[in-house]
């Protein structure tokens, strides 16, 4: 099913939530590198929210084969498919880190069973760096007439 394309106002409106998403990303990995927490539920605390917020970012640049139809999508943002001629591949580390995300934080699954303490933390100011190098990309291209006033407020 072709997806509804979307207003100036309602992608404006859309982007301001993107916005949230993508300033809450990088300011929890800017607190956990900055050891504001030590271990414990705090830091868990920050860790999910971390892993929350690169979820729903990797879903707007990097959605899912049938996307649900009021998913927000990079995708809709341009037209004739030009993000996904721009867009950088997705690379292997943060492929990876996705499915980590499903399977360590977003879901109780068995695969939490195999979990190590070698294998527990996140790169989290890598995962920052590479979203905010994805974020340049979209916002080099993306029609600035579909951006909201928190892009503009910058």
């Amino acid at each position: 099913m072709a997806r509804a394309k979307r207003t100036d106002a309602a992608l404006q409106e859309a982007s301001n939530h993107l916005h949230y998403e993508f300033s809450m990303l990088t300011s929890v990995a800017h607190a956990i590198a900055s050891g504001m927490s030590s271990n414990g539920w705090l830091l868990n605390a920050l860790l999910e929210s971390f892993v929350i917020h690169f979820r729903a970012l990797l879903d707007f640049f990097y959605p899912a084969e049938n996307p649900k139809q009021d998913d927000v999508l990079a995708k809709d943002y341009f037209d004739d498919g030009g993000w996904d001629k721009i867009k950088p591949k997705l690379s292997d580390a943060l492929a990876k880190e996705k499915v980590r995300a499903h399977k360590e934080i977003a879901h109780l699954t068995y695969a939490r069973l195999n979990v190590t303490p070698e294998t527990k933390n996140w790169a989290f100011i890598d995962i920052a760096n590479e979203m905010n190098a994805v974020m340049e990309v979209f916002l080099k291209h993306v029609p600035k007439a579909r951006l909201g006033s928190r892009w503009h407020d910058k």
